[in-house]
């Protein structure tokens, strides 16, 4: 379903009348923040794990928007879809601290932009009483894509019982803020990823599962390592965390090809398709937590990487007469047009055009984490071509509003959501990050359209997602869910509503 608001203000952006040309109004920007903070108020009040024996300040990660309770087994939903069938993913029942790094971030700048110490001590609360309370035998802690808190139970739980894999995908880590809380707890988990997900101490091979084994060596895992021995690298200046971060990075690094710069996704898969063709998990999350490594240690080779895959996607995947990327790439800069799904895990495989309004959690898709760090990359770095990578980001947005269901899992999406013709709109996440980066886009090149249609997003989603002081995941649900990124929306609301103060990416 076409928002007609929010095309009229796209075509009123297409010709150039801007309404807005000066900034934010004082009016929007104020009920951006109070929207924000009414959220943050009830999760407060009514998100915490109050369940089970022992209750304590972790945030739960379902919250049904007509009990202000978070239930034992939520209504599945799109859960599978979302999830790629793995229900455990949406951490029911539980809390989940990696999940909720973007929340931290959000709950940290409300405190710093409004003054109030309440939202800061909440989540200084969260952190440490996971740290000490949600951890595996081995040591590392229960959260990421397999495993939780469960509130019910309070112990791990999720994929085996709570005893399946540590994995953490995809997100960039409030490492500095959890050190501040916990700094000792927190060199032990990068020292146990250390540990559990390297495989071979003398080559940086990694497996995004803890197990020791061999597996897959997916790039979103990669940089995560990369990110958290930068970072402890920052933090201690002992040589052997820089060390760590270098090798790991070579993993990718040396099976690039020399001549396209682009490299695999997952170099030690053997013959599957993500061994030997390239997605935006490298110039997307990847390139994200390089440069995220680079800002932690100053290392220049974590620069250099992260540049040299937004440049190759860029120059391999445009399509300038379609405006719009491409999602997949053979390492020699081929594009792979589109097929349809294939089975099993070929069902994942991104071929066509990339699809913008991402439905599923993880897979190997990530246009808006790209265009975000493409951003990120000029605002960082002052590379001119990752801003033209971000203005064709841009194109590529525009050309698929309004936002909607995905093309790639459309289709499922509305069958699993019988009210979505009817709701229009997507995923909190996929508002957040686009907001931000339109925000980000307008700080390069003072076009006002971008800062428009940030706006125009921003009021889409406040009309979507905002009921009774809470922000739903998806406007065909009835949930507060982590999982659909609502901390992305909060977060890029509170930037909008501070503008043109610039506050920590929301990446």
């Amino acid at each position: 379903m076409i928002d007609s608001g929010l095309r009229i203000i796209v075509l009123t952006i297409s010709v150039s009348i801007t309404a807005f040309a000066d900034g934010v109004p004082d009016s929007k920007a104020s009920s951006y923040r109070e929207a924000v903070r009414t959220c943050l108020d009830n999760l407060l009040e009514h998100g915490t794990d109050r369940y089970g024996p022992v209750h304590t300040p972790m945030i739960m990660s379902i919250i049904d928007l007509r009990t202000n309770e978070s239930p034992r087994e939520p209504e599945v939903l799109d859960g599978l879809i979302r999830s790629e069938g793995r229900l455990h993913r949406r951490n029911p029942g539980g809390a989940d601290l990696w999940d909720d790094q973007p929340l931290l971030r959000a709950l940290y700048a409300m405190s710093k932009l409004s003054g109030e110490s309440k939202y800061g001590e909440a989540a200084d609360a969260y952190i440490k009483v996971y740290f000490e309370r949600a951890r595996k035998p081995n040591g590392l802690l229960a959260w990421g894509s397999h495993i939780y808190y469960d509130a019910y139970t309070d112990a791990p739980g999720g994929d085996q019982e709570g005893a399946g894999p540590h994995e953490t995908l995809v997100l960039c880590p409030e490492w500095g803020q959890m050190s501040r809380v916990a700094p000792e707890a927190v060199r032990a988990q990068i020292d146990g990823m250390w540990d559990w997900h390297v495989v071979d101490k003398s080559t940086g091979l990694f497996n995004r599962h803890d197990d020791r084994q061999k597996g897959c060596d997916f790039a979103f895992f990669g940089g995560e390592l990369v990110s958290a021995f930068a970072h402890m690298y920052g933090v201690s200046n002992e040589d052997r965390h820089l060390s760590r971060a270098t090798l790991i990075l070579d993993n990718h690094w040396r099976v690039r090809n020399k001549d396209t710069g682009l490299a695999p996704d997952a170099p030690s898969t053997g013959d599957r398709y993500d061994a030997n063709h390239s997605f935006t998990t490298l110039s997307g999350p990847y390139a994200a937590m390089l440069l995220k490594a680079f800002k932690s240690s100053g290392e220049p080779r974590f620069r250099d990487a992260a540049l040299t895959a937004i440049h190759a996607f860029d120059k391999y995947a445009w399509d300038e007469s379609a405006n719009r990327y491409h999602a997949m790439l053979t390492l020699d800069g081929k594009p792979v047009a589109q097929e349809p799904k294939g089975p099993r895990y070929d069902a994942w495989k991104p071929t066509g055009y990339v699809d913008i309004w991402r439905v599923v959690m993880y897979s190997y898709e990530f246009p808006l984490i790209a265009a975000q760090t493409a951003i990120y990359a000029h605002e960082s770095t002052g590379d001119d071509s990752a801003l033209r990578s971000a203005k064709h980001w841009a194109a590529n947005i525009r050309a698929e509003l309004p936002p909607g269901p995905g093309r790639r899992w459309g289709d499922e999406l509305r069958e699993a959501l019988p009210s979505l013709d009817q709701t229009g709109g997507t995923y909190a996440e996929n508002y957040g990050r686009a907001i931000s980066f339109f925000l980000g886009l307008y700080r390069a090149t003072n076009d006002s359209e971008d800062l428009d249609l940030a706006m125009a997003l921003a009021d889409e989603a406040m009309a979507k997602l905002y009921t009774e002081g809470w922000f739903r995941g998806h406007p065909a649900k009835p949930y507060y869910e982590s999982t659909d990124g609502v901390a992305y929306l909060l977060y890029a609301l509170l930037e909008l509503s501070v503008h043109p103060t610039k506050i920590a990416a929301n990446l």
